[in-house]
Order: structure tokens, then sequence, then C-alpha cells
């Protein structure tokens, strides 16, 4: 198997180099597929991929081997989970800039072991405060300038690590600062994302700087060239001397009002200055005698998740087996309830007085488990509940699949599950010079038309962007099990969902229930059913015999969200990091 897959993979990269495509490219094989696992590293028997691994004490999981790496190292010298998870996210800055950057926004669910205690910290980005219904015209014409928002990741990890992690901001980011000096080996979806993003960054004077780090003298980066990044290296030197100052109050940020205000954006230093991350309580409920814990508002993913496995606990999923027609059908029509309740009742808390609580609420499941039609005809369209959205009374000065995940747990018992995202590859393509780092893109999650006005989302200074992103950590008898969280803008919460009803309630082996074949409708509206086409040919046939409209996505796509967990098997004594092969993860444990 593993020499067949060698030469598979083989011929795989020599296309991609020749197509410098590699999304018009049907794989047979997960593009994560490894060949040579880390040398050590022992891996679950159902790993098939290379993707997994399994210790007695700690593990890290990433979507890539050199962050997984830095993880691994942080944990080895004696810091926490929060102290790794702190590192990846800067590591993925470097290695997933496609996906990840300190231009963009993060969360981080945390558990820590000592105070028994969970955190949720929130570092979605805001829109700048020039920003509202005056200058519709300006955002809705104007270009990517116009789509950066006030960025949070960097928010959000600086205060985990001071609050929470035990090492100094010079420990965690030295050995990302190493790889960004010393480079690496560009692998396949580094390549896959710049290659996407190649023809926007040569297309005019605006992108010169992300032309100048992301592409190779000019040329598109192939698979194996060296690449490597300085200024980001300088960028983060500042941040170890100044901290959360040095980015938004000091040359980092005046490089990037400076940038975007250059091209006609209305970004300003009273920004950057006025943001915060919040600390939010976690959204919680139980189901099957575990607790799930995820993030609030304006995580409308995790709002989602809650209301969702609260409508599935009133079915008997184990009676009808895992990934049969009859409960992919239950999973798929009970998740579109939850999707259309989001459309009326997602936005930032701040601004809002939202609906959450009742959509999170045992009984209102009830009432949306009721309208779950008998296995056999879907619904045309879904309807929202009787919920209800208002404005509060305050003054405050659709995410994309390019986003990140990372998962931890350390031998003291601490469990990080963070994700975060940037918005489109690489933001919109924009890189303040010097920064080496894109910009997000954000601005698309907000409601720009004035037909909106009344939205919870539309557009207005200091507004947070909503997301769907929701890492979320499940808990047995006051021990927390499992940490997951994966990319995928609207299959994000369906994954965590499925991903924790797969490993609890069915008892499928964590890499397992990853590699297996997944079948998503997030649309309340028309019953599009997005499939891999891995499952047996009658499943797909009786799914479409019930009314849905078939989207064959091939055999492993990205797409369908690449999961990332690990995970406390308490039967067996032992700490497991699973990982997607849809993508490059690397897990490592010891």
């Amino acid at each position: 198997m593993r020499k067949n897959l060698s030469l598979l993979l083989a011929l795989v990269m020599a296309f991609t180099v020749l197509c410098g495509n590699l999304g018009a490219i049907a794989f047979a094989e997960p593009i994560g597929a490894i060949t040579e696992p880390i040398e050590g590293t022992v891996q679950l028997e159902s790993d098939l991929y290379g993707n997994s691994a399994v210790g007695s004490k700690a593990a890290v999981t990433s979507a890539n081997q050199y962050t997984t790496r830095i993880g691994m190292q942080i944990l080895e010298e004696g810091g926490n989970a929060v102290d790794a998870a702190v590192a990846m996210l800067f590591a993925n800055s470097l290695t997933e800039p496609g996906a990840s950057s300190l231009g963009g926004a993060a969360f981080m669910t945390i558990y820590l072991k000592d105070t028994n205690e969970y955190v949720c910290i929130e570092g979605m980005e805001t829109v700048p405060a020039a920003y509202g219904i005056d200058t519709l015209d300006a955002i809705n014409e104007g270009g990517s300038e116009m789509l950066v928002t006030v960025p949070g990741q960097v928010h959000t990890a600086l205060t985990a690590l001071e609050k929470y992690g035990t090492m100094t901001r010079e420990q965690v980011l030295a050995p990302v600062i190493e790889l960004a000096e010393e480079g690496f080996p560009v692998f396949t979806s580094f390549e896959e994302r710049a290659s996407s993003k190649y023809d926007t960054f040569v297309s005019s004077e605006q992108f010169a700087e992300a032309a100048r780090i992301f592409t190779n003298d000019g040329l598109p980066y192939a698979i194996g060239d060296h690449f490597s990044n300085p200024d980001y290296a300088e960028t983060l030197r500042k941040i170890v001397d100044g901290g959360i100052d040095a980015f938004y109050k000091g040359e980092i940020a005046q490089a990037i009002v400076d940038f975007v205000q250059e091209y006609g954006g209305m970004i300003t230093m009273e920004d950057f200055a006025n943001y915060t991350c919040v600390e939010r309580e976690p959204l919680v409920t139980d189901y099957h005698g575990y607790t799930i814990i995820t993030q609030d508002q304006p995580s409308n993913g995790g709002a989602n998740l809650i209301e969702f496995m609260n409508i599935l606990e009133n079915f008997d999923l184990k009676a009808m087996g895992y990934n049969t027609p009859e409960f992919l059908f239950t999973f798929n029509e009970a998740y579109r309830l939850c999707t259309a309740d989001s459309s009326i009742s997602s936005g930032d808390p701040d601004f809002m007085n939202l609906p959450t609580a009742k959509r999170i609420d045992k009984e209102y499941a009830k009432e949306r488990a009721a309208l779950v039609p008998a296995y056999g005809q879907v619904v045309a369209s879904v309807e929202p509940g009787d919920l209800e959205s208002s404005m509060k009374d305050t003054v405050l000065e659709n995410e994309s699949p390019d986003t990140t995940q990372v998962a931890v747990i350390d031998e003291f018992g601490n469990m990080v599950s963070a994700t975060m995202t940037i918005g489109n590859y690489f933001g919109d393509g924009l890189v303040a010079p010097g920064t080496g780092f894109p910009l997000n893109s954000h601005l698309r999650n907000v409601r720009t038309t004035i037909e909106d006005k009344d939205n919870p989302n539309f557009v207005r200074g200091g507004l947070r962007v909503i997301s769907t992103m929701c890492p979320t950590l499940v808990v047995k008898d006051g021990e927390p099990v499992l940490a997951v969280g994966s990319p995928g803008s609207a299959v994000i919460p369906p994954l965590n969902a499925l991903m924790i009803i797969g490993i609890i309630e069915f008892g499928i082996d964590p890499q397992e229930a990853i590699n297996l074949p997944r079948a998503f409708c997030t649309s309340a509206g028309k019953p599009t059913l997005q499939v891999e086409d891995r499952f047996e040919y009658g499943t797909v046939v009786a799914l479409e015999n019930c009314g849905y409209e078939i989207n064959n996505r091939g055999s492993w796509s990205t797409g369908m969200g690449s999961a990332a967990l690990v995970y406390r098997d308490l039967e067996n004594d032992r700490v497991v990091a699973a990982s997607d092969p849809r993508r490059q993860y690397r897990s490592e444990a010891y």
C-alpha cells in the first residue's frame, strides 16, 4: 500500500508542477497522504495515510508538518498546551499564509487543568469606525483595500499566552522566527494556494509586496522550492519586544494603515488602538452524558453546533447506523433548521440582543426536531423558528473555507482547540510593505447593501465580523476528552458534530472518523447535498430519491472541511492526535 501510494503521489506531484493548479486535479488518494511518517511516530492502525499520532502524555496536530513540529517542540521544552497553541498560531501565519495570518482572526477554546476552567477567547476582526450606511457606495465600488478589517489574531494569541501560558513571547516565537529565516520546502497546499492567487499577485502595483514574498522571483512557487520570509521574522521580533502594543499601536499598525489608506481604504491607527479580543462565556450543552463546550457569538458556528446537537439528541442515530441513508438524511435535515435559524439570529453581541439562549435551549430543540421530516422526502425550503433580534442601546468606538485548525493536549492535562482564518486565499492579496503577512478580506462577511440595513450583521463601525469557526471541547465526567475543529466555512459546525457523534456515540476510531466520506447540506433553501464519491452507490441513490440534488465533490474534497483533533482515550490510557488527509495535516505525540 505504501509503495503504491508513494508512486501515485510522485505522479500527482509531477503533474501538479506541469499544470500549476492543484484545484483542477481529481485525486484517487488524498493530497495529505504521507508516505514517510515522522520518525518515531506511533500511528493508529486505522491510519492509511499517515496523519495520526499516539502517545501516553501529549499530542499536537495542525495543517502541516512545520507548524506541528513547532508545537511539539514547545511541549518538549516544558511549555503547556496554551504555549504550544500560541506558537502554532504564529507558525501558521508563516506556513499557511493562504489560510491564516497575523492579519486575520482566531478563536481559542481552552481547558485549564489546575483551575478546572474553560476559557473561550474570541478574536474576530472589527469593522473600521468610519464604515456605515453613508459609506456603502465607497465600500461596494472600492477594491481590496475596502475589505480589510482590524485583525484580531495577534491580540487573541498574546492574551492567551500572557494569561494562561507559562512561557515568554521570546521562548514561544523563537522557533517560528528561526523557521521564517531559514525557510522550508514548499509543500502541496502552500503551492496550491499561492498558484491560485498568482494572477492577482502580479496584476497591479497594489499587490507588489505580496508578489515579492509569495512568488518565486515572479514565477509561481512549485512543490519543493525553498520559501523563507525574513520580513515576517522581523515582524515577530517587534512583537517579542513590544507585545500587543507593538502590533496595534506601533510600527506594524502604522505600516498597515499607511498602505491601506494609500489605495483609498478607511482603516486608521485609532481603529487598531481600540481593538481588543474578548473572553466570552462558552456555549454549553449535554449530549448523551458528554458536555460540549464551544464559542458564543459572533461565532454563529458555535450556536449552530449546540442547537444541532440538541436537535439530534431527539433521534436514535445508533439505530440508524453511521453514514447510512437514514442517518445522513436525518443529520442534514436537522442541520438545515439550524442554518435557517442562523440567518436571522447571528451577529455581534455587543451591538445586538441575540436569541442565542433560546436557540440552544433543549425545549426549543424539541420543537425544531419535530420539524425534521421522516426519512424519505426532503423539505424544499426550511424556515427559521420564532426568534427575534434587536439593536442594543450602545455606542462602540460567511466565512471562507480558507481557514486552518490546531489542537493540543499537554502532559499536564490542559487542552486547546483553535481555529484561525484570513478570509479568501491570502485575504485579497494585500501585504503592507515590510510586514511579511497578508491582510484579511473579512468585510465580505458583513452585509453591505441598503436592503440589509435592519440585519444584525449590517455594516457599522466597530462591528465584530461573524464567523462559522467554532473550536470545540468535549468533556466526560469533568475530564476533557476531545478537542476538535476544522476549516470549511458552512460545513464547520456539521463536521465538528459528525466527529463528536462518530467518536463518542458510535465509538469509531478518531482517524477513521476523519477519513470516512462526508455528505453535507448546509442550505435552508435548495436541498443540494455535497457528497464525496466514496459512499456506496446505493447510499447516494437513496439520498437522491429523497429529493436531494447531488453535487459530487470528488473523493477527497477540502471543501468538505479538514478536521484536526486530539483525543484522550481513557479506555486505553493514551492520547491520540488525528487529522485530515484532505489537507496535509500532520500529528505528533509522546
